[in-house]
């Protein structure tokens, strides 16, 4: 057990005064004051100690000695003094570190038992001055936190004043360099001696702080706050990587389960605006030309300026744009001054925004944009920009699962339903689900195959004009390959500078084929985008190449079978069913549009002795050749019918009765000229019209039959409109 140093401060004297009691000479109290001397210069240092040796020599000269053991003496004490002095300093030395040693291990187990408890890094830095409690007695620390653009934010609750207070250079310092930044110049009196240390976080600075006291630092401490600073970084290191595998489980599990893209974008936003600190998001898919919203989550507040820019974002407006096209992620820290920043947004305050591309498989640009933005200064770290990779890489996962899911259902859904459109519209909703789904397409048109050449059925967009035929040559030379891959079904992608045609900046187009010929062509243009079209594009465009050559296929035999069930097989003109059908739908059509509509009945005169006198076969090639002389007189829009036997009806949409009149004296004039063996055909005719004369189709009909009536028996259109009144 060793002795407490005063202890042996009294036991020398005391033995010093045996001595002297004894009566004994100096060199027997020598030993005692030795010890004396050396514990007071090795607890209380040199001055201490050379003062005890001088006392010491006092007390020598209370004994009998020569001066020669006098001086002998003194030099003995006094280097006893300082041999003690030196051993006690580096005592002092190694106690004072041991000490601080321990105060460190302190603030470790106190970090290890407090640690687990934060959730993220912002948590451990509110509470970095309560696990410091120890350290900073007498100190004040002040945390500084990194808002971008070499610009610090004090965090709160980090035991700073209440008034504003700014960085220092020395802070700034820090925040560039490695390890403990002291100042240069020794601090003048009555300031505070400062210190700054940088945390980081794989190379990035996530905080810097500052303590401040009134005296001075010792080496000891700035190696004791060198180790802490190492030790909290690798600490709120270890935070991250526990923040990053907490938010991408969490979100992969609730990606799992969307079961649609609206979804999937609305849980993305739920993990990422909180993680990032980001007040407002929406994420934006490209379709027709623009930036449209799948999901948007934006402060109340807000909602009126930013809700229809999240809704459709237009053509090359901001930073999501630059983000489409580019295919890279678009940082900002100072948002205002960006000169395509949007206007709306800027108004609103926003400083930190960021337009993150999300890349799905073999896309060459992100189809879908992510858009995110805070009114605070904050600075785009490494550590978020980790967060944003990794949710992006789920978001691209999940994408590609409902999108190809999307792309199924609908042509499916377009399969079944197809069969209850006319075949016209039929490849419209075709043609329009190919331009939502495809990437990059904004507009396009289905081209059908007719006998020899194609004929355009459906268009989306301005690009192509629907009323005209192309023949398999000009196909061909559009489609810039041989016929053999054209049978292959082989698509192929034309740019801006390759176009012939203007009004595009880039073409897909697909040859669909069936039974070794191709059936239609499928055309999908970019109106803006040279580079719009991808692999993933003609990916896409791929799925519709099977629902298109079984849908023409199905429609070309549907409509065969309709033509023979409504053409008359003798004059090749619509037959009475054709008649009822057509009739219904242009009076419901002229009611809808307020266009007038005027019904034309006609009855062959002298066709009863064309058939007595020379037989029932010319009697027949009078009825082809009538019918081909109506078929010649009727202009685009009208329709011919053989109504029965001698009888025949046309259909004149947007004319008015006297418009009819012009046209009934035509076909009675064309008639007339025809004449087999001698006998010349002529007509009675009746008409009647919408809205002028009858409101329903059926009286429009009974009107007219009417009146073909009495000009049969040679009496009035008046009393055939009397005895229709009646």
């Amino acid at each position: 057990m060793a002795l407490p140093y005063p202890v042996i401060l009294a036991t020398s004297l005391a033995a010093v005064l045996v001595t002297y009691a004894f009566k004994l000479d100096g060199l027997h109290a020598l030993p005692w004051l030795m010890f004396f001397t050396a514990t007071a210069s090795s607890v209380y240092g040199l001055r201490v100690g050379l003062a005890s040796a001088l006392g010491s020599v006092l007390v020598l000269l209370l004994f009998r000695s020569s001066p020669l053991d006098y001086l002998v003496m003194v030099v003995i004490l006094s280097l006893s003094a300082f041999l003690a002095d030196q051993v006690g300093r580096n005592l002092r030395q190694a106690h004072h570190k041991a000490r601080q040693l321990a105060q460190l291990q302190d603030v470790f187990l106190q970090g290890l038992e407090v640690v687990p408890r934060f959730l993220n890094r912002e948590q451990l830095l509110r509470q970095l001055p309560t696990l410091l409690s120890q350290l900073l007695q007498g100190s004040q620390l002040r945390i500084w936190i990194p808002a971008g653009a070499g610009r610090l934010t004090l965090l709160e609750d980090s035991a700073a004043p209440a008034e504003d207070v700014r960085p220092s250079p020395l802070v700034h310092r820090a925040l560039q360099e490695s390890g403990l930044v002291w100042p240069e110049v020794e601090t003048k009196r009555r300031q505070p001696h400062e210190l700054a240390v940088a945390l980081r976080v794989r190379h990035e600075t996530v905080a810097v702080l500052q303590f401040l006291r009134a005296e001075g630092w010792q080496k000891q401490e700035l190696e004791l706050f060198s180790r802490l600073a190492l030790a909290m970084s690798r600490q709120l290191e270890h935070l991250h990587d526990l923040e990053l595998r907490r938010l991408l489980l969490k979100a992969a599990d609730h990606l799992a389960s969307a079961g649609d893209k609206n979804k999937v974008a609305d849980v993305v936003l739920s993990y990422l605006l909180p993680a990032l600190g980001m007040e407002a998001g929406a994420v934006l898919q490209y379709r027709r030309g623009a930036l449209r919203g799948l999901a948007w989550r934006i402060p109340r507040e807000l909602r009126p300026k930013l809700t229809p820019l999240a809704r459709k974002l237009p053509y090359r407006q901001g930073l999501a744009w630059q983000a489409y096209h580019s295919g890279t992620a678009q940082f900002s820290e100072n948002y205002a001054s960006l000169p395509e920043a949007i206007p709306e947004v800027a108004q609103l305050g926003f400083e930190t925004l960021v337009a993150y591309p999300v890349h799905t498989r073999d896309a060459m640009k992100g189809r879908v944009v992510l858009v995110l933005g805070t009114r605070a200064r904050l600075a785009w770290t490494h550590s978020k920009k980790e967060n944003l990779l990794g949710i992006e890489r789920l978001l691209s996962s999940a994408l590609e699962r409902v999108l190809l899911e999307e792309v199924q259902q609908r042509i499916n859904r377009l399969l079944t339903e197809a069969w209850s459109y006319p075949s016209r519209q039929a490849y419209q909703h075709i043609l329009e689900a190919a331009v939502d789904l495809v990437p990059g397409s904004d507009a396009g048109s289905l081209w059908v195959r007719e006998e020899d050449g194609f004929a355009c059925q459906a268009s989306v967009g301005s690009v192509w004009a629907c009323d005209q035929s192309w023949d398999e040559d000009a196909f061909l030379a559009w489609y810039a390959h041989d016929k053999a891959k054209a049978l292959r079904g082989q698509p192929r992608i034309l740019n801006r500078s390759q176009l012939v045609s203007g009004g595009q900046g880039a073409n897909l187009c697909l040859p669909v084929n069936h039974q070794g010929r191709v059936l239609a062509y499928l055309n999908l243009d970019s109106l803006h985008d040279s580079e719009a079209f991808a692999e993933d594009s003609l990916a896409t465009a791929q799925f519709f190449a099977t629902p298109i050559a079984t849908l023409v296929h199905e429609l070309q035999s549907r409509s065969a079978l309709e033509k023979a069930a409504l053409t008359d097989a003798l004059t090749g003109l619509y037959n009475r069913r054709a008649f009822d059908l057509r009739l219904k739908e242009e009076f419901e059509r002229a009611v809808r549009y307020q266009y007038p509509l005027t019904l034309l009945v006609l009855d062959l005169k002298n066709f009863k002795p064309i058939n007595d006198r020379l037989g029932h076969a010319v009697g027949d090639e009078a009825l082809i050749t009538v019918a081909r002389a109506l078929s010649k007189t009727q202009r685009a829009g009208d329709m011919v019918f053989r109504w029965g036997g001698d009888e025949f009806a046309v259909l004149l949409p947007q004319t008015s009765k006297e418009g009819a009149g012009v046209v009934a004296a035509r076909i009675l004039e064309t008639i007339s000229k025809i004449c087999l063996s001698g006998i010349c055909l002529s007509a009675n005719i009746g008409f009647a019209s919408f809205p002028s004369e009858a409101q329903t189709a059926e009286r429009l009909l009974i009107l007219a039959d009417q009146r073909m009536y009495a000009d049969k028996n040679g009496t009035s259109a008046e009393t055939g409109t009397q005895a229709s009144d009646k």
